[in-house]
């Protein structure tokens, strides 16, 4: 294959205050690199805009490192192997890793994916598109699974709220509570998404918080929804929105924190509510939840959630932007609220 003559990279131009702009990301144009021993050349087909990658724009992070200006973005690619110097990956295979948003990236074989660390998985086109192993068999998919099942224990018949409930991990996240024979309210931030939450993906009710101006009357809504109560809060967004919810949890409720997209956005964070007497008095517990804990289980999930696909109990669905220079505009719109199912960047 003749390669062109240059890497389009994108990296941090400045430190975003509040919700990020175009202008705090640059296009860098780079030669493409030789792969050495052991290493390979991997062109990008798909790129994920994911909200973990906020944090890492500020210059101190919960936990993770952070980017340096000029650096390039760190971000997980799925592409196709196109020079390879180690034996255990073939020209013309499939790699997903986190190679950051750039057309071209070296690898060197290596599979520890923990931590954000540059580890790849091979993908194999003939179970499902290569762009699923960013999304519902990727790290979201993992996510949706685990955070649901293991650190909430869904029951049949209890009630299960997911906030952000259109993106890649909520929507997934709901239908497997569905599976699992619950009743299952989504929060979502337009008409068309509550829509589809309901419609599409079986959700019993849908609520778009876009409608509320506060907490409290975000609470009306949910005590509404919700007259039974909340067994389970799968929380992907923290913020103002969690504080609508909380205070209506059932007894021995379960909340799992998986986002804080609504703090990470803010030039000032805004003043959130003590949980502390809704936890107490409902008995219930709150955990977080890191992805890369369950890196060792990840296939278990894949493999669940495939099957799942395969008998039509999932369903997936998928925003795609095309070019590597709408990678800082998709990833905006998604942080906005602008996508549905999973954000890609389809480069090839």
């Amino acid at each position: 294959m003749t390669l062109p003559n240059r890497n389009r990279q994108i990296v941090l131009a400045a430190r975003p205050e509040g919700m990020p702009k175009e202008s705090d990301f640059a296009v860098k144009d780079s030669p493409i690199p030789e792969p050495g021993p052991g290493e390979l050349l991997v062109r990008a087909h798909y790129l994920s805009a994911d909200p973990f990658q906020r944090m890492r724009f500020e210059a101190q992070a919960n936990y993770g490192k952070v980017l340096q200006l000029g650096e390039v973005i760190r971000g997980r690619m799925v592409g196709e192997v196109v020079r390879s110097n180690n034996p255990g990956y073939k020209v013309g295979e499939f790699v997903e890793g986190m190679l950051n948003w750039q057309e071209y990236a070296i690898s060197d074989g290596s599979t520890a994916r923990a931590e954000y660390a540059p580890g790849i998985a091979k993908v194999d086109p003939a179970i499902a598109p290569i762009q699923y192993s960013l999304g519902v068999l990727g790290f979201p998919g993992v996510t949706a699974y685990f955070a649901l099942f293991d650190c909430c224990e869904p029951k049949p018949g209890e009630t299960v709220v997911v906030s952000s409930a259109a993106g890649a991990v909520g929507s997934l996240a709901g239908q497997l509570a569905k599976i699992q024979g619950c009743r299952v309210v989504g929060l979502a931030s337009t008409k068309e998404k509550t829509d589809w939450i309901t419609r599409d993906l079986g959700f019993d009710a849908a609520i778009n918080y876009t409608k509320y101006d506060s907490s409290e009357a975000l609470l009306g809504a949910i005590r509404a929804a919700c007259p039974e109560r909340i067994n389970v809060f799968f929380d992907n967004t923290g913020g103002w929105i969690a504080d609508g919810i909380l205070p209506h949890l059932a007894k021995n409720a379960r909340v799992v924190v998986v986002g804080n997209i609504v703090q990470n956005n803010r030039a000032v964070k805004e003043k959130r509510l003590d949980p502390n007497s809704y936890i107490m008095v409902n008995r219930a517990t709150m955990r977080g939840f890191i992805v890369y804990d369950y890196e060792h289980r990840a296939d278990e999930a894949r493999h669940a959630i495939a099957r799942w696909i395969k008998s039509g109990h999932i369903k997936v669905r998928e925003t795609v932007a095309h070019g590597i220079e709408n990678t800082p505009k998709a990833f905006i719109s998604m942080l906005n609220g602008g996508n549905i199912g999973k954000q890609l960047i389809k480069l090839v």
